[in-house]
């Protein structure tokens, strides 16, 4: 058995949900953290299929990469999917996470479990993160130096492209004057003491910097640890949206296709044809991805898989990059294995941890004719 809290803990070490849009609804939406489960089941959506699985393998806590609450319930007596599955999971005192936008940022998120999903070499993200990298600054005795910049390392700061614990230290005098209730780790209280202090400099994704704090503050020895954030023009390259990467051999566009579809178990791909007729530079971006076919484009890739992209789309860019549409779930679905193989290392056999195989949830069908073939629905 594991605590929910745990769990929720646990995914945002990887996925910190700092880096979610703020129109997203994510993190734990039902069920408390205190409470416990045997289990935990993963999937892209929430069900009434999915829930009646969780059941079934006594799973009290369901992450998903769709949030099942996503626009606001104004009550829960209606009768849309989000209220049968939050009154089901509520029921059924089954908590529910999820991790969407804040997952699609990650390495080894959404987009990067697609790249590798197609054997894709030097990846590396479309888009860079919005939120940026800020300093972070404290200061300690130097015999707390080291424990301390590797307490902040550990939980993200300091990387600088293929180098680890990047950090600055100087060393100067810092002062101080502690009342009467403080408990000072030198000095007496009411007297002005002055002590040999390092200043550590080290640079964070923004997303990371709550966590480095609370990190930092386990192995400093201050009862109150001073710290600066200093927000920087630098781009975080350790999150962002899309990954681009190379094919480890090129291919033609036809072949590439059938290449797309085997790897990713779909039959059905919405196609136009680029620049080049073979294929070298890939770019990926899972779910829905027609506003980064610029960056793509701008990337030097030959070729753009995602799912969802429209009419204009396609009309707009023919002959820019080859587009492939593998649809919104098939390019999403990667990351379920991803999730599960992270939870099962993270909570090191306290809890089952089952990936649904993403066949519970169909709402999709194939309609075969002689002349004809349409889908059903949009994947």
């Amino acid at each position: 058995m594991i605590k929910v809290g745990e769990v929720v803990e646990a995914m945002e070490k990887w996925v910190p949900q700092s880096l979610a849009e703020t129109w997203d609804n994510s993190g734990l939406l039902t069920g408390d953290t205190e409470d416990s489960t045997p289990a935990v089941l993963i999937a892209l959506d929430v069900t009434e299929d999915i829930i009646r699985t969780a059941q079934n393998i006594r799973a009290s806590m369901i992450v998903s990469h769709h949030p099942p609450i996503f626009k606001p319930l104004s009550s829960l007596s209606g009768q849309t999917l989000s209220c049968r599955v939050v009154r089901e999971a509520i029921r059924g005192n089954i908590a529910l996470y999820a991790s969407h936008t804040a997952l699609d940022q990650v390495r080894n998120g959404v987009s990067h479990a697609l790249a590798e999903k197609l054997g894709l070499l030097s990846v590396s993200f479309l888009s860079a993160c919005k939120s940026g990298m800020v300093k972070f600054v404290t200061f300690a005795p130097p015999e707390y130096t080291d424990r301390i910049r590797e307490a902040a390392g550990a939980a993200g700061a300091g990387i600088i492209g293929e180098y680890r614990l990047c950090s600055f230290t100087a060393q100067g005098t810092g002062t101080y004057t502690p009342s009467s209730s403080a408990k000072p780790f030198a000095g007496m209280s009411g007297e002005l003491s002055r002590a040999v202090e390092d200043r550590i400099e080290m640079i964070v994704p923004s997303a990371d910097a709550v966590r480095v704090l609370e990190a930092v503050r386990k192995v400093h020895p201050y009862e109150e640890m001073a710290y600066d954030l200093i927000p920087l023009k630098n781009a975080d390259v350790t999150h962002g949206y899309g990954a681009v990467g190379d094919l480890p051999e090129p291919m033609d566009s036809e072949r590439f296709a059938v290449h797309v579809a085997h790897s990713l178990g779909v039959k059905t791909l919405t196609i136009s044809p680029g620049m080049k007729e073979i294929i070298e530079r890939v770019a990926v971006l899972g779910g829905s991805g027609g506003n980064y076919i610029g960056q793509a484009v701008d990337a030097g890739a030959d070729a753009f898989v995602t799912g969802d992209l429209g009419h204009h789309d396609f009309l707009d860019n023919s002959g820019l990059i080859m587009l492939i549409d593998a649809s919104h779930r098939a390019t999403e679905i990667p990351v379920l294995k991803k999730i599960g193989d992270y939870l099962a290392g993270e909570l090191k056999e306290k809890a089952k941890v089952v990936i649904d195989s993403g066949k519970t949830v169909q709402f999709t069908k194939v309609w075969k004719h002689p002349d004809i073939t349409c889908t059903g629905g949009k994947a």
